[in-house]
């Protein structure tokens, strides 16, 4: 049976300020970071969550085995967050793959590698799990986002959202 390993350090070299920095940890959003979690997305897409309703649907997320809400902390500041969640497929080989949601970085914190660990950290995830593809949704203007999924070795295939109570 396959655990997932929630606190992972990151051999990763920061260098802010002009200082060198390596205390990138990658685990498992707690309850009491769900606000400063939150507040990257918030910030990063111009959107105010519902911290009442988010309080509320927090256990039932947290108790999902099929999903994972990871952070990643510097010196003990959250400055990326992301949501995993496991798709079982019924077809084939029956391989699971993941879909990434809420991906960010804290926008201080950008263009330091902190993405790429995320990336990293949950392409591994879905190779232990023996996932046939990971799946993330960049939007039409977000080029910079693009650009580096792409570096990533990510590519482009066409999908479609469907926006129910939401606007673009």
């Amino acid at each position: 049976m396959l655990c997932f390993k929630w606190v992972h350090k990151y051999d990763i070299i920061l260098v802010i300020g002009g200082k060198i920095m390596n205390d990138l940890i990658i685990e498992k959003l707690q309850k009491s970071d769900l606000k400063e979690a939150i507040s990257i997305y918030d910030n990063n897409h111009n959107t105010k969550t519902n911290y009442e309703r988010l309080f509320q649907e927090y256990d039932k997320i947290y108790n999902n085995s099929d999903y994972h809400n990871i952070v990643v902390k510097f010196n003990g500041k959250i400055v990326g967050m992301a949501t995993i969640v496991i798709n079982r497929d019924i077809v084939g080989e029956l391989h699971p793959f993941l879909t990434v949601w809420n991906l960010g970085v804290h926008k201080d914190y950008r263009r330091r590698k902190i993405g790429t660990a995320m990336l990293d950290y949950i392409y591994n995830y879905a190779k232990n799990l023996r996932c046939d593809f990971i799946a993330l949704i960049a939007e039409d203007d977000n080029i910079i986002g693009q650009r580096f999924y792409e570096s990533l070795g990510y590519i482009r295939e066409v999908g479609y959202v469907k926006l129910i109570n939401k606007r673009k």
